[in-house]
């Protein structure tokens, strides 16, 4: 089956790393949503990053960050991935 999803937004060479620590539960709420949806972690911080932006008026409306995260092609959370050769 192929792929229908488009890839969009910056290439992952353009992206800055940004640490950041959350809450047990924050964390907690973040697996239950990878683990329903399929999108990883890190897009959702992405996309959730970019749309509190623009509602703050520092992006605009139509910055190519703003697209809604697709789930992705394998397991969403680090440990399962680890697991699953």
């Amino acid at each position: 089956m192929s792929n229908t999803h488009a890839k969009r937004g910056p290439k992952p060479g353009s992206w800055v790393p940004l640490e950041t620590s959350i809450t047990p539960a924050l964390d907690r709420a973040m697996n239950e949503l990878v683990l329903s949806t399929g999108v990883s972690k890190a897009s959702v911080v992405r996309a959730a990053l970019a749309h509190y932006l623009a509602a703050q008026g520092v992006l605009p409306p139509d910055h190519p960050d703003l697209i809604e995260p697709t789930p992705t092609r394998g397991p969403g959370l680090a440990s399962q991935r680890k697991d699953n050769p």
